[in-house]
């Protein structure tokens, strides 16, 4: 069954500088994760981070689809992987000085190469479309923060990898060659 949470935060400039939802999120991680669009403020896990703007506290400074190429490359495996890119176009010209998004389809796509047996992928965004069945994850979570005023909700959707697939790393997606 699907575990369900509202919760009340103020909007921040940084979706983690959200107490409440930053404890959420973090209840939910397991293992080594890999926070891909990482932002300003880090979790209370056991995180690897990546954000293309090298004035952010990371690991790596690289855009989100070409770490990911990187990480099937060198084959990393996380147990969680946090998707919480800009929601759009607008919020990446105004955190990221009029930066590209990173490809979130392409991504998406790839993820499954870098996430652990029975990992857990958590995406936030205005939709709740995450990973899907499609690419073998099952919804377990889901959390809508209201911002109050005028502003948008933020949909988190917690996710865990069902896929029973034995697949090798270089460019392969769920069996498939791309």
């Amino acid at each position: 069954m699907l575990e369900f949470q509202y919760l009340i935060q103020p909007p921040k400039r940084y979706t983690f500088e959200q107490p409440e939802l930053k404890r959420w999120v973090e209840k939910y991680c397991i293992g080594l994760v890999l926070n891909l669009f990482a932002g300003k403020t880090p979790l209370n896990v056991k995180e690897i981070r990546n954000d293309i703007n090298p004035g952010m506290p990371a690991d790596y400074h690289m855009d989100g689809y070409e770490f990911i190429k990187y990480a099937i490359k060198e084959e990393m495996k996380f147990d969680t992987v946090i998707l919480d890119p800009p929601y759009n176009l607008r919020k990446a010209r105004e955190k990221y000085n009029n930066s590209i998004m990173s490809p979130m389809k392409k991504i998406k796509d790839k993820l499954p190469n870098v996430i652990s047996p029975g990992g857990r992928v958590i995406s936030l965004g205005y939709d709740t479309v995450g990973m899907s069945h499609s690419r073998g994850f099952e919804k377990l979570a889901l959390c809508v923060v209201c911002h109050s005023g005028d502003h948008n909700d933020t949909l988190v959707i917690v996710e865990k990898d069902t896929c029973q697939c034995n697949f090798h790393f270089k460019e392969v997606t769920r069996g498939r060659y791309n």
